[in-house]
């Protein structure tokens, strides 16, 4: 018994160690994911927590003393200050309001006569909380105040207290929209992708892989079809019943997004537009097709449904990092060359679109991107299934 026993272990770790694509999927590959992952999260976590160094904020100020506008003029604070006249403090804070600057600074008219009067002047400090540099900034400036107010000496002044124009004392002019599109600009992309990607992984590698497993595969090849329509055909079917599972997830979300968030489902259609809801649509289309092809070539290139599925793991781990994409960068970025990158413009689309940051330009990019990108991998399954090599493995 204790022989047989050994025998099988010899033959079984013979095979596996012969084996080389088995061997490194079994074996290697979850370790170095685990090290790549951490790796990048550890970098990405990094940049999250340091400040952009680049970034110049856009400041503008009414009324603003010589002394304070020296102290937030120093470079280390990369602040562009802009004096603007009283009258145009309206437009200013609806450029707060848009994201279009960071901040608004309003000093009364006669601060320093009402300081020296002892009247407690109040400093209005206008800032937009679905703007990450806008909160930074604010909490500069609000730093400097102070820091001037102990440099007074004795004088008094308030920073955002009740006044007519904010009767609660509230100076955030983000919106509830803003706000909400924020949070899911956070949290949409990666469960989007994740959802996509798990209905693809559920077709792609049993169309194809699955086939050559059971050696249905070489029989269906041997017909008088071109190998090259077989493979396109393949991709099709995969991606038909791929996009009606994204589809399906984005009912999913939609109609379960408002409880996850504790609002109404109403609420989610006064913020949201059927013009957002068919970019969504051609955003999940494009990723589906890009996923379904990148999955096809693994599949062809493995010899079962279960080493298709291991080869599949770092794609899953891309597609997870890029749902962070707009968490990692902080921001939306309306740069057009992160949108030449297949999947992690999808990521940065879906983003735009719950965050109400939509270009144009920039969702074509990511349609037409994804779309070569996926016409290349069925070029290159194609190719795979002219070697006899590939699918008689």
């Amino acid at each position: 018994m204790k022989n047989n026993i050994m025998t099988i272990f010899k033959k079984e770790a013979s095979r596996i160690i012969h084996d080389q694509k088995l061997f490194f999927s079994a074996v290697i590959m979850p370790g170095l994911l685990i090290f790549v992952m951490y790796m990048l999260m550890g970098n990405f976590m990094g940049n999250m927590m340091a400040s952009d160094e680049d970034h110049v904020y856009q400041v503008h100020a009414v009324n603003m003393p010589t002394s304070v506008s020296m102290m937030l003029s120093i470079p280390e604070l990369n602040m562009e200050i802009t004096d603007v006249p009283a009258t145009d403090a309206e437009e200013a804070r609806q450029q707060v309001a848009d994201r279009d600057i960071d901040l608004l600074i309003v000093f009364p008219s006669d601060f320093d006569a009402a300081l020296a009067a002892d009247n407690v002047p109040n400093i209005e400090v206008w800032s937009n909380a679905a703007r990450i540099s806008s909160m930074e900034a604010r909490n500069m400036v609000t730093a400097i105040l102070d820091m001037y107010h102990q440099e007074l000496a004795g004088a008094v002044f308030t920073i955002n207290a009740p006044s007519a124009d904010a009767p609660y004392g509230h100076y955030d002019l983000a919106t509830d929209a803003d706000i909400f599109g924020m949070v899911l600009g956070f949290m949409i992309p990666m469960m989007f992708l994740i959802f996509i990607y798990t209905g693809c992984l559920a077709i792609a590698p049993e169309t194809i892989s699955g086939q050559k497993e059971r050696g249905t595969l070489g029989a269906l090849l041997v017909t008088p079809a071109k190998r090259s329509h077989m493979a396109i055909g393949k991709i099709l079917a995969i991606s038909v019943f791929a996009m009606l599972g994204a589809v399906g997830s984005m009912i999913g979300m939609a109609f379960g997004m408002p409880s996850l968030m504790g609002i109404e489902l109403g609420a989610l259609l006064e913020f949201y537009s059927l013009m957002d809801a068919a970019l969504l649509l051609l955003v999940a289309v494009s990723t589906t097709l890009v996923f379904v092809g990148l999955l096809s070539i693994l599949s062809a290139y493995a010899k079962s449904v279960k080493e298709a599925t291991a080869y599949a793991t770092p794609i899953m781990l891309i597609a997870t990092l890029c749902g962070l994409a707009s968490t990692i960068l902080g921001r939306v970025p309306a740069e057009s060359v992160f949108y030449l990158i297949p999947i992690f413009n999808s990521a940065l689309s879906i983003s735009s679109i719950v965050g109400f940051e939509v270009n144009a330009l920039n969702m074509a990019l990511t349609a037409g991107v994804n779309l070569v990108a996926t016409m290349i991998c069925a070029l290159v399954v194609a190719k795979m299934f002219s070697s006899e090599k590939i699918v008689f493995s």
